[in-house]
This record gives C-alpha cells, structure tokens and sequence, in this order.
C-alpha cells in the first residue's frame, strides 16, 4: 500500500536523527532580533548537554531537560544597525550566524493578497522595482510544509532549512506588494532596521491559522471543529483513492496509445482535495506559525478574508462567525507569543465581483454579497479588539481581479497606522474617515463623519457608492454631494421619505470619498437588517 501523505509526514518526524543545537528555522545568517524586549531563543539537543548563548556581549548557559528542548532569554537589547555574531555552542557541535541586526520583526500573514507581487499600477508601473537596496530591511520568507496536522514545535534537522534572511531587494521577482511597502516605510520613518517574516498562503481560510485547541475551547466552532477532524482522518483514505482514479486514467490512455486511438479524456483533478488542506483548522497554524513558539515580534500585519467571504470550504462566512473567528486567532496568537497586548493590524477587503466584472449580474444595493459581510465582520474586530486596526481597501479593487495590483497605497496604510499606534507617532494621519451620525432632512439624509482631518472630498468630479431606502427597507441606488467639511447629503428621486443610508455595501461599487490625507471612507450602514442570508452572496472567482 502506498504511504499517505499524513503516514510519510509522521515518519518523517520519527525517524528524524537528534543532533545538538538544533533550532527553529527562522534563526539565520542576516537575521534581525527584536530590539528592547527580553528575546527567547531555543532549540533541542542531547539530554544533559549544557548549551551557550552568546551575542551582543550577553551569554547565556541552559542544559538540554530531558524532552531534549532547551530554551534562553537574552535581556532587553537596544536597537543596532550594525550586524553582529551570534553563536550557540555545546560539547557536540555548534551554530554560528552572522550579521544580525537588531531592531523590530512584524510577522505578515493570510492570503493571497498578502502575498501578491504589486508593482504595475503603482506610481507608474515601476515603482516597486525602482526602489534602493535597503541592507537594513529584511525578509524571511517561511517555505517549509505548507500544513501539518498536529502543531510542528520540533523542528527539522539543520541540513533540512530551506530559506533564509535576506536583504529585501525590490527588484527581486514576486517581491510581495504589502509587507514590502508596509516593511519599506517603516524603515525609512523609523530609522530601525526591520524585519519581515513572511507566511502567507494563497486560499486559506481563517479556520486554518488557529490551533485545533484553541478553537475546540469556544464551543460556537464545535461543528466546525468537527468537520475538520473528519477531514484529516479521510485524508489518507481519500488521497489513495485519487491516486486510484489517476492511476486507471493513465492505463486507458496508454492503452488508447498503444492502440492508435484517440484519447480526450481529462486527467482527473482533485481541486477540492488540494484545497481542503488550507480549510482544516489548525493546519498552518500547525506548521507556520507553532513552530515560531513564543519569538519575540513587534507586531503582525494580516490580509485575509477572500476564502471565508466565498464560503470555501468550512468556513465562518457570516459577520457574527468571521468577526468572533478574528477575535480567537488575535487572542491565540498573542497567547502564543506572549504578548497580550501584541499588535494586530488588518486590512478590510478590497472592491471585487467576479460576476459584476463579467457584466453577468447588474449590481443590487439589497444584494451585498459574502465580501461585504466579511468587510463588516473585519471592522467590527478591529473596534472591538484592543491594539487592532483596520486598515481601508475598497478604492485599490478590481471588479474581476481578486488580485489587485496596486499595492502600495495598501502596504502604506498599515505602515501609518503601526507608526501611530505602535511607535507613537501621534502627528502620523492613519485612519479612514468614518460613519458618525444622521438625520432625515425632508427627502434627503444627511450624514456626519469624523476623522476627516480638515475636511472630505472625492477624487474625481461627485461623490460615488452611496444606497438610499425609505420604510419598506428598498435600496436603491443614489445621488451625493458634500455639504460643507464633514458632512454629506444623500438623496434619490425614488426614494421621497428616506429612513436608511448605505455607502459600499456590496461586492463591488464604483465609490469616491476620502478624508484629506487620502484614507478612503469606511464601508457603512444605517439600518440592521441582516445581511448574512444565503440569498445575499455571490460565489467567489477561486484562486489560482
């Protein structure tokens, strides 16, 4: 019988040989240690054995316990932009790293928007590939097994990392868009060096970056949780009865070959099976970010939510599950880390229909689709959650792309806000404009803002994306003008006695409204009826 996928990972951990000083991958040549804050560094060995930490002038003794792990906390150290050694040495052999910074490491995580080159439609279409070497900007990309079904905290042999630190050359191809603007700005407004560990996964759901035992403790995900375990019990099952399939196929096409006939058949394709690794709970948490354990960071910047919105999978699609979902991974991962306080910065999905992009369906202000219900359940974590911000992404989407391109203004969002919020730049602009209040005003409604900082405007020549109802809850699409700095009027001749107010609640909207530090307005609604009825989503375009 062919081994398995799970059968061949389990086995390869069993047979793995102990060695001294083996450590976490993410420890290398040109890597960067977060500054002033106390900074574990561990690793496995022989029981018994004593390890020493040596590196910025400090030096640190343990023994491996007998689990084979040993563990050290370096003290506090301020920044430095000059590169240093770092060696762990012991009786049976030794590492040694050079040129490691110190400075801030921010962890990027989701998608695939988080991992997207964006360079084409950014300040002419060279921006990304024309900017400087920058020796004190580095990025770790994480490229090791893409899932695992327990959480991989013993690492790997040494002979078997395969990425390293580097210094995050612009011009490199599939440089990521986001984490390089967002890593870009920070440097240069900080003068820190920073670092960059990378671990998105294109098509993920939110389910998957969670450990199993984190989500089995909130009882709403119970099913959830279920469906996942049942998942990975198949999984062997289903893997060789695929090979099966594929197996017959390539005997009838040899035959039909060997006899001169003509064969059309399509080899089969598992495209469900693929995926579904990336929707089981806990498997990139597993093996992405376990293995991190508890690695001194700054902060992390997260882009996720296409997977979820296209209820890929099973997945929490609706506001209540995709914003409760959020508020467990935030609080996992600062667990893990250490650090209940720890940063959290998201960005809010973008504009994109694939069916209003292929002129299939009219756009409907009563249809807001799955991409809006999880923009609402983005922005009511980041409310809700101590140390998160959202950042806005509506104006960078593309009506048939899920992929935008331009991905600067998002990268530089996030960058402002951890500049306000984490580095305590307070004169740094970093929020959107948003909903304040409203009143009816004869057939109009007149809608307040704040954190316009000095006043609204839009970039073209009226004011685009706004939705108006009367009693019987019909939206319609309407007209809009700014009335003064921070205030707008919204009316429809359709609609002569309005009670209700929308602006970007649908997958995608033509809309036009910024504060005057250019951040867009943040997607709202005055009414509360529900928009997670399976009448109001779209399918989702899948990721290549």
């Amino acid at each position: 019988m062919k081994k398995t996928l799970l059968l061949a990972f389990a086995t390869t951990l069993a047979v793995l040989p102990l060695r001294a000083v083996e450590m976490c991958w993410v420890f290398g040549n040109n890597m960067i240690l977060q500054a002033d804050r106390p900074v574990p560094i561990w690793g496995q060995g022989k029981p018994g054995e004593e390890v020493v930490v040596e590196f910025a002038g400090q030096q640190k003794k343990t023994k491996v316990g007998e689990d084979g792990e040993w563990k050290v906390t370096l003290d506090p150290m301020p920044m430095n932009a000059t590169g240093q050694p770092f060696t762990v040495t012991a009786a049976s052999g030794n590492k040694s790293f050079t040129d490691v910074l110190l400075g801030d490491v921010w962890l990027a995580s989701g998608q695939s928007n988080m991992a997207q080159p964006g360079a084409e439609k950014s300040e002419g279409g060279d921006a990304l590939a024309s900017q400087p070497p920058n020796p004190l900007f580095r990025v770790y990309p994480i490229a090791y097994n893409e899932w695992a079904p327990e959480p991989n905290t013993k690492q790997f042999a040494w002979d078997k990392k395969v990425s390293n630190w580097f210094e995050w050359i612009p011009a490199r191809p599939g440089t990521s868009g986001v984490p390089y603007w967002f890593g870009s700005m920070l440097q240069k407004e900080t003068g820190r060096p920073i670092g960059v560990i990378l671990s998105p996964v294109g098509a993920s759901n939110a389910e998957c970056w969670i450990s199993m035992k984190d989500l089995e403790a909130d009882a709403y995900f119970k099913d959830v949780v279920e469906n996942s375990k049942n998942r990975i019990a198949n999984a062997p099952a289903e893997q060789e009865k695929f090979q099966a399939e594929v197996d017959a196929w390539k005997k009838r096409k040899a035959d039909a070959a060997a006899e001169g006939k003509p064969f059309t058949e399509r080899q089969p394709h598992n495209l469900r099976d693929e995926l579904a690794v990336r929707w089981w709970v806990g498997a990139l948490y597993n093996a992405r970010i376990a293995p991190l354990r508890d690695l001194a960071i700054k902060g992390v910047i997260w882009y996720q939510g296409e997977n979820n919105a296209g209820k890929r999978g099973v997945n929490a699609y609706t506001t209540e599950s995709y914003d409760r979902l959020m508020k467990n991974i935030i609080a996992s991962w600062r667990k893990q880390f250490e650090q209940p306080d720890l940063p959290f910065h998201t960005v809010q999905l973008s504009m994109f229909s694939w069916n209003d992009g292929n002129g299939r369906t009219p756009r409907d202000p009563n249809k807001p689709g799955g991409w809006t219900i999880i923009r609402e359940a983005q922005e009511k974590t980041a409310n809700e959650t101590p140390n998160s911000e959202m950042v806005v992404s509506w104006d960078i989407g593309e009506k048939a792309d899920i992929h935008p391109k331009n991905k600067r203004p998002v990268g530089e969002r996030l960058a402002k806000v951890a500049l306000r919020d984490t580095y305590g730049k307070k004169d740094v602009i970093a929020d959107s404009p948003s909903y304040a209040s409203h009143k009816v005003e004869g057939e109009k409604i007149r809608v307040s803002f704040k954190n316009t900082h000095g006043g609204l405007k839009t970039k073209g020549d009226k004011v685009l994306g706004f939705a108006i109802a009367g009693a019987d809850d019909k939206f319609v699409w309407a007209e809009a003008a700014i009335d003064g700095k921070d205030e707008v009027l919204v009316w429809s001749p359709q609609v002569s006695q309005p009670t209700n107010v929308r602006f970007g609640y649908i997958q995608f909207q033509d809309s036009d409204l910024y504060n005057s530090a250019d951040f867009p307005l943040v997607p709202f609604r005055t009414d509360s009826l529900s928009i997670a009825d399976k009448k109001g989503a779209e399918p989702a375009n899948p990721e290549s």
